[in-house]
């Protein structure tokens, strides 16, 4: 007789959906990486720019022009930045809450395996009980 977790499919879907949300998490957190490191290196940009001296004003204001349009996109990028911190805070959440409803149908089928165990094992004793009765009763040896 083999044990049969009548849970079995629910835990199944419950890891599979822990492993979609661990997916989901790291690629947020890669994504997240890209654009701090792509705010990193417009910054560095306007800091080398800030110390460049144009000979010419429409040199200067092209120079300016381009500082603000990378001001914008560092606006851009930790207004993005923020928005995927909040996704990644709202998905650990929800990752935490899938561990815990897995482990929680692990615990159970343990349970449900050990008292499987038990069982059976009381069963096969028994039956290893009652040939033994059925031996002394028609007359075999008896073992004491």
């Amino acid at each position: 007789m083999k044990f049969n977790f009548t849970l079995e499919k629910l835990l199944d879907f419950r890891k599979e959906n822990e492993d979609s949300l661990k997916q989901e998490y790291m690629n947020l957190g890669i994504e997240l990486s890209l654009k701090e490191k792509r705010i990193n290196e417009l910054l560095s940009e306007k800091n080398n720019l800030m110390y460049a001296i144009e000979p010419t004003i429409g040199r200067m204001q092209i120079q300016r022009n381009y500082l603000d349009e990378i001001d914008q996109q560092v606006s851009r990028l930790r207004l993005e930045s923020l928005k995927l911190q909040q996704s990644i805070a709202g998905l650990l959440e929800r990752l935490v809450r899938a561990q815990q409803e897995r482990k929680v149908l692990e615990k159970l089928e343990v349970k449900q395996k050990n008292e499987f165990e038990t069982r059976l094992a009381h069963e096969e004793q028994k039956e290893l009980d009652e040939f033994a009765n059925r031996k002394i009763l028609k007359g075999g040896e008896n073992y004491e």
